[in-house]
């Protein structure tokens, strides 16, 4: 399906999107210049729109577009990338097996795979994380307009229910939101103990792997975890955690797309203060570790 195009490369995303997150920090590593689309999702249901669902069937962003050709899901918009520069930029697959298959463990830990259900993988769980600034993104619009949208529209009968509920709710179901921390607090255990090997990166050398870490770590910092990646209960990730930020990809791909209804949706959720669900967090920290 071509789609028409201006610029060789040609992005729809969302700023604060995840998979939106990880395209563009993956182009910024690459060293790819690009055209950006914005797509809006939960306050304008612009991604259940005739316009974007022409480009996107799935409605989902991203959506690379190279030359009129859709490259969809944020992990083969990396892969894809890869190869069509395999000598500029980073190297986000590696070329050796033994290490090409350590990364791709880790990719599949750390993204939003379709195949995974939420909250089953670190990827997941942190989406789960944004369910309260999400459910507060779609009281933006009216019940009615939110629930025939996403039954007459959203083309992933699985997620319909759980959108709509959020909105009767106004927040995600407090057991399940819980388990999303849960779920958090495994992968960050799991991190702790991978950066254990001394290197720089999660797998070494910069990878796909720790493209998918800079987005979740911010999205930790956005659901007001912030504290996580400060604490001494985890010294190698403290220390990891600036190296990402450090990059350039992360202002370019991350910060330089800050969406100002997600900071007023942070304010008003969390002000100044710790995510309440902190003290969860560090009660299964600690059974984990013991």
């Amino acid at each position: 399906m071509a789609i028409k195009y201006t610029e060789e490369f040609e992005l729809y995303s969302y700023g604060e999107s995840l998979a939106s997150q990880t395209a563009r920090v993956g182009l910024a590593e690459k060293a790819i210049d690009y055209k950006q689309h914005r797509v809006g999702l939960e306050s304008t249901g612009e991604h259940l729109q005739k316009a974007y669902k022409a480009i996107n069937p799935g409605s989902l962003v991203p959506t690379l577009v190279h030359k009129g050709e859709p490259i969809y899901d944020s992990v083969k918009i990396l892969e894809y990338l890869d190869s069509y520069a395999p000598n500029q930029g980073a190297t986000l697959f590696p070329a050796d097996d033994e290490k090409n298959a350590q990364v791709r463990a880790l990719v599949r830990e750390f993204s939003l795979d379709e195949s995974i259900d939420i909250g089953a993988n670190l990827g997941t769980s942190i989406a789960g994380l944004s369910t309260q600034m999400l459910a507060y993104l779609l009281c933006k619009r009216p019940f009615w307009t939110v629930f025939w949208e996403y039954l007459t529209k959203h083309p992933s009968r699985e997620r319909v229910p759980i959108f709509i509920l959020m909105r009767l709710l106004g927040k995600p179901p407090r057991f399940k939101y819980r388990d999303f921390v849960s779920g958090v607090a495994k992968g960050m255990v799991f991190i702790e103990k991978t950066l254990s090997h001394g290197q720089p990166f999660i797998a070494g050398d910069y990878s796909a792997a720790d493209v998918l870490l800079a987005q979740a770590f911010h999205r930790l910092q956005i659901t007001a975890f912030h504290k996580v990646l400060e604490s001494d209960q985890f010294p190698l990730i403290k220390a990891y955690w600036p190296r990402l930020q450090q990059r350039n990809s992360y202002k370019e791909g991350i910060l330089d797309y800050e969406e100002e209804e997600w900071s007023e949706c942070k304010a008003a959720l969390y002000g100044d203060e710790e995510n309440p669900d902190i003290e969860h967090f560090w009660s299964e920290v600690k059974r984990l570790n013991q």
